[in-house]
Formats: C-alpha cells, structure tokens, sequence
C-alpha cells in the first residue's frame, strides 16, 4: 500500500531563508510559484515538498495526507479530538483543510483536484 502522505510544506516566517538552507544543506532546488516555493531533491523530476509563508497557528513540516472526500475526513478527524486550523484552502493542485490531532501536531487533509 501507498503511503497515504503525499506532500510536506514547510511552513515559517522567512520563506526565503528556509528555502536557501534547503538548497545549501541538500542541494534542493527550487521554484518559487508566488503562494509557495517548490522543493525537488537533485536529480528527481517533480517537487516532494514546499516551503510556504508564515500560517496563523503553524509552524514547521506540515505533511499532507490524501483523502477521498475532504468534508467527510475533517468531520471524521474531529469527532476523533482534531481541531481546525484553516478549512478549503485552494492550492495549485488541490484543496486542503489544516488540522491539529489530539497530541498537538499539525496535518494537513487534502483532496486532488481533478485531473491532477
């Protein structure tokens, strides 16, 4: 089976600083697509992960877990002890609610926008 998560943002205060160790530290490179900037290990043809601007309540690796239907999982992930951060945001690729799990940890619930 898959792994169910399928992306990593790296969410802060200084984008561009973050961004510039990852290329300096891994030699990840980069492409910045205005909200975000896309991070692709060397060598690789598509992106894994993102470094984003600063989210009110966020901070850090935020990894994206791919679900069937988003307003069914956000229901799900709350009745379990989740609180919302931030519902139906639209993204390049798809939209995506943030959630806080019972022990503290930021995830991101995300549904792929058709045809991607």
């Amino acid at each position: 089976m898959p792994s169910p998560f399928v992306w990593f943002d790296n969410i802060g205060g200084n984008r561009s600083a973050t961004t510039n160790f990852f290329q300096n530290a891994f030699g990840w490179e980069d492409n910045d697509i205005g909200p975000m900037t896309f991070l692709t290990a060397e060598g690789q043809e598509k992106p894994f992960a993102a470094t984003a601007d600063a989210m009110e309540g966020v901070s850090g690796w935020v990894p994206y877990l791919e679900v069937d239907d988003l307003p069914v999982a956000v229901e799900n992930a709350l009745k379990h002890g989740a609180e919302i951060i931030a519902e139906n945001l639209k993204g390049p690729a798809g939209d995506a609610s943030f959630i806080r799990d019972p022990g503290g940890a930021p995830l991101a619930l995300w549904k792929r926008a058709p045809g991607i």
